[in-house]
Parts: structure tokens; C-alpha cells; sequence
């Protein structure tokens, strides 16, 4: 008995420890299925969208799938076995104790990219080799825009750096143009005042006015006193013929003394009128003197203040040339080191006025130098105390040096620019013609861009668009928005580019900025553009239903999304690229995109075969412009087919062999402006507008709980002792063993 016993209980104890690892591993596999059979419960609508999440926004819902999950575990247990034969496991759900928890939903960004990834990967890229890498990729189109953009950015810096500089040289021109003009006036002016000047120092002399005046007052002094005296000896004579004839001969000498007094009288007045001259000389010679002083010096004033003008506007000619001059030769270096030959358009480059910095540098210094030559006329005015015969040899001198520089800068600087301005008239005239031959058909572009199909006065989609993307004026949220909140995305900038059509030089550039990065763009495929072929294959655009395919037949869409039962009729690719809360505002902005991009395609064409004419003239912008003229009248006539569901060709050198409709060109914008926050947030906003399904509340990720019971055939005490040292995680109550298992798994 002794050895019986131990023996026995030792069997027993085995027995149920077997028993309990069988429940165990049955419990496991039982959880594991229930959370599996409870996923295969997804939501239909959501898998017409390829996607696959489990409905639980209602208490309903909620309650279905804890049913289904306790009732697909306990259907796995051996309990669960019909009555009436041995079971060496008996075990049953306590369902009491049993859980499922959903977590992680489409709504969010992550799970969302994951299952489009998924649904996209075999479709995608044999989409995007053929009807749209290809296209571009072997025609060399993708090429040819980057180098018509590369051409046209180049064209608008080098026209700018141009017309700096041209400007700032006509002010140049026009500062030393006032210069001469001045120094025209002054030449004959200063010649004639020099020689009076030279004039009036032979008659003064070294005589001064004081001098003068002195003497002039002593001539006076003399002069009355010999009138004094003539008039004293008129009274003796007089004085004499009263007395008598005796005194006769005393009147007779003081008639001859009366004579001399009278000569020296004469001689006085001579000598007063020539001292009055000279007086009158001198103060001229002062005056003048003064006067050529105060003038020089006043001139000397403006003629620096001139040429501080024009140095001004020089300097600003050096820099906008040397910044000219160095993009030309970097831009030859480019096309040098180009594996791919240049195009036709870049020999406009070649007929640009080239001006050397050398030459600049004399210009100034020649202006310069005139003016230091009437700074040393005025210095030599400034320093004359009295001018005489050298004096004016040497001012003569220096006024004629400042004549003769004046003149011969005047005459070679006018020669030069007249050069340089030669074709600037045709120029202008060619670029103003290019830019109103543009016009027309942009501004029909800007009325095109206003229309959308409505079927009344009012939007029969403004209530679906404020579901979308909320109303302002009532400061409510839409689904876009709260998605990007759930994702904590507060950027809700619109990925749509700058595209300007108010004139040919704003619409080429922003033809030019959008296909800059095309060749770039098509050259990889990225994750991204899994998401943008998701868009395209699932939802409506503007053409839709209106294509035909090689039959003539209209091209039926076999998505199980359905794209033609939407709520946002023909408008939601649309909806995606641009974010817009309107029919007319999406359509808008894909119409001015789809526009650029078939002007860009027809700008590049008429760059690879300019005119003659415009590529003669030394302006890489009227190129450009007459470029963007011819492409703009091709965009418009490939625009009102496109929107018709017509394919059009990409480029005109191909045919019809590669052509792209209106869908292609929106798989294009999806690569080229593709951001995946915001992206995945309308996407998410329009499936739960068309399926009503709320992804928040749609899980793709189950935990399920489940604690199952099995009931020990010996020594439950035993059984408890031992569980206590974790051989099994089982933990016994009563006369059971309680099992508790959690199985997870997700689509």
C-alpha cells in the first residue's frame, strides 16, 4: 500500500496536468479563431473600397460581435461536443469572463496607407508604366519640359539682370547727358568772361580800387583848389578894371596866371576822367572776378552733384552687368557640360549686347576726369588774387581740356549707346504683340475656369461639400477636418500651385514652376503614388463616363466603390487634389492646372523650333514670350477636348501614338503636388460620405479575452498546490480549473 498509493496519486496528478495542457492549448486555438471568424464580419461597403474594418459605432454593432466571438469560441471547445461519449476534456467558455476589444481604425493614417498599399500593390505599377511613365519617359517629353523650364528661368533672370542693367546705363546716359549739356553752356560762357577778365587786368594793372579812389579824391582836392584860386583872381581882375587903366598890367599877369590855372584845371579833369575810368575798370575787373569765383564754384557744386548721379547709376550698371555676365557664362557652361544637346531657343543667349567691365571702368573714369578738369578751373579762379596774362593762358587752357573731354566722351559714350540700343524698340514692339496675341486665349482660360455643371440656381452639392469640409460661416468642422485632428494634422494648407493667368509672362512661368520637377517627379515610384492610383481608380472626376475606349464605346467603370453612385457627382478627384468647398472651385483650379501643363507641352515645342526673327533680336525673354503665345492658343483648342473626355496627344511630334485624357492628367497633378496627410483625411472624409460607414468606429485590430473552465478529476487541492508553482497557467476554484487566454489579430 505504501508504494500503491504514492504511485496512484502521482498517475492522477499526471492525468489531470495532461488534461489541463490540452485545455490549454484548445482554449488558445479557440480565441485565436473567434477573433478570426469575428473579423470576417467587415463591413461590405468598405470592402467595395478595397479596405477591410469591423462596423462598431453602435451598440448594436458592438453587441453583435461579442456574440459572435463568444459564440465562435465556445462552439470551439470540447463542452461543446454532444452528450453520450467519453471526453478526456470537458471544457466550456464562462462567457461571463470573456472580451473583445476592438482598436487601431481606418481613421487612422497609418492603418489607412497600409490597406491602400495593400489593395494597390499588383495594380499600380503596371497602370503607372503604361499610361503615364512610359508617356513621357520614352517620347523624351519629360526631358524637353525640363529644359524648356530650365530655358524659361533663365530667360526671366537674364531679361531682368538685362533691363537692369540697361536702365541703370540710361540713367548713366542721362546724368552725363545733363553733364554736356551744362558743359556746353558753360564752355562759351567761361571762354568769353576769361578773355573780358584778361581784358580788364591789361587796362588795372596792379592798381586797386582804394588805390584809385585815393587818388581820384587828390585829383578832386587839386582840382578844387585850382578852381578856388581861378575864381579868386576872376574877383582881383575884376577888382582891377573898377579901380582904372593903371593897374592894367597887374591885370594882365593875373590873366596869365588865370591861363596856366585853367590848363592845370584841364589837366586835372583828364586826369579825374581817366582815373574814373580806371575806377570804373577796376570794379569791373573785381566784379567779374568775384562773380567767375562764386560761379565756378557754384557750377563746380552741380557738376559734382551730377556726377555723383551718374557714378550712382554706373555702379548699378557694374553690378547688374558683372551679375550679367557671369549667369551668361554659367549658363554656357550648363550646356557645355549638358549630356543632351541644347535647344534651339538657348542661341538666344548668343545675340545678347555683351558691355566688358573694363569699358564701364573708363567710362566713369572719363566722366570723371572732365569734371576734375573744371575743378582745377575753378581752383585756379579761387586762387587768383591778380589775373593777369598767365592766369588766363592757363584757366583757357584748362577750360578747353574740360571741353575737349566733354565732347569726346559725349561723342564715343553716344556712339555705344546707340549700339546698345539698337533693337531695344523692336523688342519692346515684339514683346508687347507676343503678350497680346497671348491674351485672348487666357482670358478665355479665366471664363472656362468658372463653369461647372449645375442643374438649377443653387449647388445640389453645397450640403455634401459642408459635410466634407464644414461651414465657415457657421464656424462647423467637416469630416476632413476632424480626420486630420484624429491624426493631429493641423497643416491644412492646400497642396495646389501658384498658378497665375493675367497676363502670357505670369502664365508661362507658372507653366514653367509646374513641370519643373516633372522629370524628376516620374522617374521614381513611391508609396505616395499608390495612394494617388487608390483616388484615381476609386473615385468620380469630371469625365467620367464621357471617355470612349478604341470602339467608340463609352468606357464602363467595373469598380466595386462605384464610382458613378457618389454623392459628389464627377467632382471628386477633384475634391482631393484641391480641397476646395465647391463644385466651381475644384474645377477651377483643375482646369487652370490642366491648362499650364498643355501650355508648358506647347511652349517647349515652340522653344525647340523658335522663330528667327526673336532669336536675332538678343532677348531670351521675347523667345520665351512668343513661345508661351503659340503654346497658349494649342492649350486652349487641347483643353476644350480634354474636358469633352477626348484624349489628346501629348506632344504633336508623336501623334496620337501617346495621348493622355483628362484622368491622366489628374493621376499627373496626384504625383506632383502628392501629400499624404492630406490626401488620406479627404479620402477618409469621402468614403464615409458615400458609405455612411464612420471609419473612427471601424476597427481593423481585435483583442479577445476568453477564460474557459475544465473540470479536474482528481485532488483539486493537489492540482491547486501545483498550479501555485506556474507549471500551467490555470488557476483552480472549487473543483475546476480556470483558463484564461487573449488572442489578437488585425487585416
Amino acid at each position: 500500500m505504501l508504494i500503491i498509493v504514492p504511485v496512484f496519486l502521482l498517475c492522477a496528478m499526471l492525468i489531470d496536468f495532461s488534461r489541463l495542457k490540452v485545455a490549454e492549448k484548445e482554449a488558445e486555438n479557440a480565441v485565436k479563431t473567434g477573433v478570426r471568424s469575428t473579423l470576417s464580419a467587415f463591413s461590405r461597403q468598405l470592402q467595395a473600397y478595397g479596405l477591410y474594418a469591423l462596423r462598431q459605432d453602435g451598440e448594436e454593432e458592438r453587441t453583435q460581435t461579442k456574440e459572435l466571438f463568444q459564440h465562435t469560441v465556445s462552439e470551439n471547445m470540447s463542452g461543446s461536443v454532444a452528450k453520450g461519449g467519453f471526453q478526456l476534456v470537458d471544457q466550456r467558455l464562462e462567457k461571463d469572463r470573456s472580451s473583445i476589444t476592438p482598436m487601431y481604425t481606418l481613421a487612422n493614417h497609418t492603418i489607412m496607407k497600409k490597406q491602400i498599399l495593400e489593395e494597390m500593390k499588383y495594380r499600380a505599377p503596371m497602370i503607372f508604366a503604361l499610361e503615364l511613365a512610359d508617356k513621357f519617359k520614352k517620347t523624351g517629353l519629360a526631358s524637353t519640359l525640363g529644359q524648356a523650364s530650365r530655358f524659361s528661368k533663365n530667360a526671366v533672370q537674364i531679361e531682368g539682370l538685362l533691363e537692369e542693367r540697361d536702365r541703370r546705363l540710361d540713367q548713366a546716359w542721362a546724368a552725363w547727358s545733363s553733364i554736356y549739356n551744362k558743359a556746353a553752356a558753360a564752355h562759351p560762357f567761361y571762354q568769353t568772361q576769361l578773355s573780358d577778365l584778361n581784358e580788364l587786368s591789361g587796362k588795372v594793372g596792379i592798381h586797386t580800387v582804394d588805390e584809385v579812389k585815393q587818388s581820384l579824391q587828390s585829383a578832386k582836392r587839386d582840382l578844387d583848389d585850382l578852381q578856388s584860386q581861378v575864381r579868386k583872381i576872376d574877383r582881383n581882375i575884376r577888382s582891377l578894371i573898377e579901380a582904372g587903366a593903371g593897374i592894367s598890367a597887374a591885370a594882365e599877369r593875373l590873366r596869365e596866371t588865370r591861363a596856366e590855372l585853367k590848363s592845370q584845371i584841364a589837366d586835372i579833369g583828364d586826369k579825374i576822367s581817366d582815373l574814373n575810368q580806371l575806377l570804373e575798370d577796376v570794379q569791373k575787373y573785381v566784379a567779374l572776378l568775384a562773380m567767375l569765383k562764386l560761379k565756378s564754384s557754384a557750377d563746380l557744386a552741380e557738376f559734382k552733384a551730377m556726377l555723383k548721379s551718374f557714378e550712382d547709376a554706373l555702379a548699378g550698371a557694374k553690378s547688374a552687368n558683372d551679375q550679367l555676365n557671369d549667369q551668361l557664362r554659367s549658363i554656357t557652361a550648363q550646356q557645355q557640360s549638358s549630356s543632351t544637346s541644347a535647344m534651339e531657343a538657348e542661341r538666344a543667349f548668343e545675340g545678347i549686347y555683351m558691355i566688358s567691365r573694363q569699358e564701364l571702368d573708363e567710362y566713369g573714369s572719363q566722366a570723371a576726369a572732365s569734371i576734375a578738369s573744371f575743378a582745377g578751373l575753378e581752383a585756379q579762379l579761387g586762387n587768383v588774387l591778380l589775373f593777369d596774362a598767365g592766369n588766363y593762358r592757363n584757366a583757357d587752357q584748362t577750360l578747353q581740356s574740360f571741353w575737349k573731354l566733354a565732347q569726346e566722351l559725349f561723342t564715343r559714350q553716344g556712339a555705344k549707346e546707340a549700339e546698345r540700343n539698337k533693337n531695344k524698340a523692336a523688342v519692346t514692339t515684339s514683346k508687347r504683340e507676343q503678350r497680346n496675341k497671348a491674351q485672348p486665349y487666357l482670358d478665355q482660360v479665366t471664363k472656362a475656369m468658372g463653369s461647372c455643371s449645375l442643374t438649377g440656381l443653387t449647388d445640389p452639392f453645397k450640403a455634401s461639400y459642408v459635410t466634407l469640409q464644414g461651414d465657415p460661416s457657421k464656424g462647423s468642422t467637416g469630416l476632413y477636418q476632424a480626420y486630420m485632428s484624429v491624426n493631429r494634422q493641423t497643416d491644412l494648407a492646400q497642396p495646389v500651385p501658384d498658378i497665375k493667368l493675367d497676363d502670357a509672362d505670369k502664365a508661362g512661368m507658372s507653366a514653367m514652376n509646374l513641370v519643373s520637377s516633372i522629370e524628376s517627379v516620374l522617374a521614381d515610384v513611391r508609396d505616395e503614388f499608390y495612394l494617388d492610383e487608390f483616388a484615381v481608380s476609386k473615385f468620380n472626376y469630371r469625365t467620367f463616363g464621357l471617355e470612349k475606349d478604341m470602339n467608340g464605346q463609352v468606357k464602363v467603370s467595373n469598380e466595386l466603390s462605384r464610382p458613378d453612385s457618389h454623392a459628389l457627382v464627377n467632382q471628386e478627384l477633384e475634391y482631393l487634389l484641391y480641397g476646395a468647398n465647391s463644385c466651381l472651385g475644384n474645377y477651377s483650379a483643375a482646369y487652370a492646372e490642366m491648362f499650364v501643363i498643355r501650355l508648358a507641352v506647347g511652349t517647349a515645342e515652340a522653344l525647340t523650333e523658335p522663330h528667327i526673327q526673336s532669336l536675332n533680336l538678343g532677348s531670351p525673354l521675347l523667345v520665351f514670350l512668343a513661345a508661351v503665345a503659340e503654346g497658349a492658343v494649342k492649350a486652349q483648342m487641347d483643353m476644350m477636348k480634354l474636358v469633352q473626355g477626348e484624349a489628346v496627344p501629348l506632344s504633336k511630334k508623336f501623334g496620337s501614338a501617346f495621348s493622355l485624357t483628362y484622368k491622366d492628367y489628374l493621376r499627373l497633378f496626384f504625383l506632383l503636388h502628392s501629400r499624404d496627410k492630406v490626401l488620406l483625411s479627404r479620402m477618409q472624409a469621402l468614403i464615409e460620405l458615400n458609405t455612411g460607414v464612420p471609419l473612427t468606429q471601424s476597427t481593423t485590430y481585435l483583442s479577445g479575452t476568453a477564460t474557459t473552465s475544465v473540470k479536474l478529476w482528481f485532488m483539486p487541492g493537489v492540482m491547486k498546490w501545483v498550479g501555485a508553482s506556474e507549471l500551467y497557467s490555470c488557476r483552480v476554484i472549487g473543483t475546476r480549473c480556470y483558463i484564461t487566454k487573449t488572442g489578437a489579430m488585425s487585416y
